[in-house]
Parts: structure tokens; sequence; C-alpha cells
């Protein structure tokens, strides 16, 4: 099986598994990073977005979801297009770089981000690591700023 059925086939038992399993909550792994805040999460989201447009990287898009209890947000930075693209096209359905949850978690706005290791566990490749590893910084950066 190539690389590309073997990502179709993980993206697709992803999907199913988080549509079909019972919703447990459960404390957050290696696979987020954690930050909380003394503003407002619409304060929080519009600093990543005025942050964003600041550095000149793309502010895909932020979502009110669970009744507007969470605002996702979703951002990417150009510079590790040069690795991304690299891998093949099919990887942007991996990207963006930077994914966001922002909500309420007893009564402090708690910032949850994506690791952008995910796009390597997702799809392992020595090009989506690097890409990784390239903005792990940038984006902690981004959240400690933002999150003051």
């Amino acid at each position: 099986m190539n690389r590309t059925m073997m990502f179709a086939a993980a993206a697709t038992l992803a999907l199913a598994t988080f549509f079909s399993a019972p919703v447990l909550a459960g404390e957050p792994n290696d696979m987020f990073i954690i930050m909380t805040s003394t503003k407002s999460p619409d304060d929080v989201q519009a600093a990543i977005k005025a942050y964003t447009l600041d550095k000149k990287w793309i502010y895909v898009n932020d979502n009110k979801l669970k009744n507007d209890e969470v605002t996702q947000v979703r951002m990417c930075i150009p510079s590790v297009g040069k690795y991304l693209w690299g891998v093949g096209l099919h990887i942007s359905a991996v990207v963006p770089c930077g994914q966001f949850g922002i909500y309420k978690k007893d009564g402090v706005t708690t910032v949850a981000m994506l690791h952008p290791k995910f796009m390597n566990v997702l799809y392992p490749d020595p090009l989506t690591k690097k890409a990784g590893e390239e903005v792990l910084p940038l984006l902690t950066k981004m959240l400690e700023e933002v999150t003051k």
C-alpha cells in the first residue's frame, strides 16, 4: 500500500472513530499545548487574528462550535510550505499548521493548540517533521503573546 493510500486509510479511520466513538472527557495528551488567559475567549481569538495578520501569516478562519462555547481558529505560516508542498499536494489535507480551540474551563479562558508534530504523526516524513519543528517555536511564542 503506498503512502497516499495509507494516509487516506488512517484519516478515514480517525474520522470514523471520532464520529462513532462515545464521548469521554479526558485530559489532553502531548498532542496539545494548553495555556490560560485572563482575556475573554473573543479577545484571545481577536489577538490571534491580529498577531497572524501582523506577521503576514495566513488567517484561515474561525468558527463558533458547541453552541458558541468553543471558538476554533485555524491559521498557517507560509514559510513551512517549502517543506509541506515537497511531500505532495495531498498533504493539504493536514494543513493549516496552527489549530486552536478557545473556551472557558471552570471560568478561565483556556486555549488548546494542536501540537504541530501532528502533521508528522499523521504523515510520517522528514519534511512534515521539519515543518512541525520549524513552526513550534513560532506558534508557542504567538500563544504566549496572545494569552498575556
